[in-house]
């Protein structure tokens, strides 16, 4: 139940992944225009490179390891949920350590990153619990 939980958790990540990334492709509302200040100070140069990156990290990553939680036996989705959750946090703390600046956007991007490492946790926790216990893992 909980891996199912994991990798449909994953999947919700994926596609707001490509759907932020879709708004920063078009350019439209708060990605019309990539802040000037950012430039040389950031990775990325305008928001498609930003898109791009996150769409492929975080939107095939997800995606990725929410098939890989489904299709599979394997109790590894967990050990997947909290390094891409890890990652998402330290993207998003990039601004703030770079720029010096909170926006508001990324306290929704470190609650999401926060829940999936947390579900990534217990996850292992309750696989190492039953595995001590002897109960029976398979779904």
């Amino acid at each position: 139940m909980l891996k199912k939980l994991v990798s449909s958790y994953c999947f919700l990540l994926s596609i707001s992944a490509f759907l932020l990334g879709s708004y920063m492709f078009l350019g439209k509302g708060a990605f019309a225009d990539f802040p000037p200040e950012w430039i040389g100070i950031m990775p990325f140069s305008s928001w498609n490179s930003l898109a791009l990156f996150g769409m492929i990290v975080f939107g095939i990553g997800n995606a990725g390891a929410g098939i890989y939680g489904l299709l599979t036996k394997s109790q590894k989705v967990f050990l997947l949920s909290i390094i891409l959750g890890t990652w998402l946090f330290l993207a998003a703390e990039l601004p703030i350590i770079l720029i010096g600046e909170w926006y508001l956007p990324l306290v929704f991007l470190f609650l999401a990153s926060a829940i999936q490492v947390l579900l990534g946790v217990i996850g292992l926790l309750t696989n190492k619990g039953e595995k001590r216990c002897g109960k029976n893992l398979s779904y």
